[in-house]
């Protein structure tokens, strides 16, 4: 099922789109100075190098590696440089978890309000609270063709998913079932509008994204002019880093606190639905049988489900296409065995297109992530490994389960 889910999910996912034309934000990110380039020589370069080659081959499209706050290598294939915009998609949901700090802590918003106080229209009824719409637990039912698929294009027939997703039903009580989808965010979106009169991204920028410098090249948008938080965001790998650099240093941004104190800690914890899933960060853990993370179907097959011989302190935005921006916050020196690689404080960002199946190499982009269209890791594979570039691993389809693999029954969102 792993495998077929692999294979199959985009072509499923993006059937019925037609000849609707996409909105596009490719529009050059000229690099700026936040990271210095410092190329390193030698054998590591000669690693590096065979890195870059190995995802070339498997249609990778730029590997660039940051180790404290330089470049010390990169490398772009085909039409894509460091100035090119990618669309994360569902990579842009882990903006919201920082969204709500700050308007926490501007005392605009508290996590754990009824939404139904602010939007008494509210369908899915009493109970629902930001905090179950970021763990997406908050019970409201899934709208994928209207509120995702339907984002995606330029002439789009919904026209405020804002409001549609307001007018959703419930399918089971808050806080006790994960359900992976874009209705918790555009429900968030409009709880924050409403609450402070402007729009959830320029608040975004106001507060987060101009004081860090962060760019992007285009947000995707509803007709009503609502920005998609669950899978808007174009940037560059050179930008989503910033954010990674960010999440790595506990909401530092170069010795100065964007955001508050803790905030990270509360983004990376799950809920008793799914340990697994933050407030919109996947977590490196091992989760019940019954959790359905299809909705993440390259996940690893067994124990934790980002990597299991990883760092119980990884955490991850992940999206359509393998995105990924991976993060590791604390020094460790925990050798992976299946590729004897350390970690310690490298960054590693890899754009690519690789086939369903097919594990990604650069440090192994956080060693189970597979198929990254942009895969901005903050994964931090070691200089001194002497691990060279494997051969893919097969992917799996039994079915048969045993603790820590994980249901793959339906997908519940695009692009996620």
């Amino acid at each position: 099922m792993r495998a077929a889910l692999n294979g199959l999910l985009p072509l499923a996912l993006l059937t019925g789109l037609g000849c609707r034309a996409r909105q596009s934000y490719e529009t050059a990110i000229p690099i700026d100075d936040t990271f210095p380039r410092q190329p390193v020589t030698g054998a590591l370069l000669e690693r590096y190098e065979a890195a870059a080659r190995w995802s070339e081959a498997r249609d990778g499209l730029a590997l660039v590696i940051l180790k404290g706050d330089a470049v010390i290598f990169e490398s772009y294939a085909r039409r894509y440089d460091p100035t090119t915009p990618i669309h994360i998609f569902s990579g842009t949901k882990s903006f919201s978890c920082a969204l709500a700090l700050l308007l926490e802590a501007d005392g605009a918003l508290r996590l754990d309000e009824d939404v139904r106080d602010t939007l008494p229209e509210l369908a899915a009824g009493a109970g629902v609270t930001p905090d179950t719409l970021l763990h997406f637990t908050s019970g409201i039912a899934q709208d994928n063709r209207a509120l995702t698929r339907d984002g995606l294009m330029e002439e789009q027939t919904i026209d405020d998913k804002y409001a549609y997703a307001v007018g959703l039903p419930s399918e089971s009580a808050p806080g006790e079932v994960f359900v992976y989808g874009s209705s918790h965010q555009a429900v968030l979106g409009a709880l924050i509008t409403a609450k402070i009169g402007q729009s959830p991204l320029e608040y975004l920028e106001e507060r987060l994204f101009t004081p860090m410098g962060m760019r992007f090249g285009g947000w995707n948008h509803d007709p009503a002019g609502n920005p998609m938080l669950a899978y808007g965001a174009w940037t560059t790998a050179n930008e989503w880093l910033k954010y990674g650099v960010l999440l790595r240093d506990g909401g530092l941004w170069q010795g100065e606190a964007l955001l508050p104190e803790g905030g990270v800690d509360r983004c990376t914890t799950g809920s008793a639905a799914n340990p697994a899933y933050g407030m919109t960060l996947w977590l490196n853990e091992d989760v019940a049988d019954e959790v359905d993370l299809s909705a993440f179907a390259s996940l690893a097959d067994d124990g934790r489900i980002l990597d299991p011989d990883g760092p119980a302190d990884l955490f991850a935005a992940a999206g359509y296409k393998d995105n990924r921006l991976v993060v590791v916050r604390q020094l460790s020196l925990r050798a992976l065995r299946s590729a004897r690689i350390l970690y310690e404080p490298v960054l590693v960002a890899v754009i690519g297109t690789r086939s369903s199946g097919e594990r990604a190499w650069a440090g192994r982009c956080s060693g189970r992530l597979r198929r990254g269209r942009l895969c901005a890791v903050a994964h931090f594979a070691s200089p001194l490994s002497s691990a060279t570039p494997r051969a893919p691993a097969r992917s799996g389809s039994a079915t048969t389960r045993g603790p820590g693999r994980h249901r793959a029954q339906r997908s519940s969102g695009c692009c996620g």
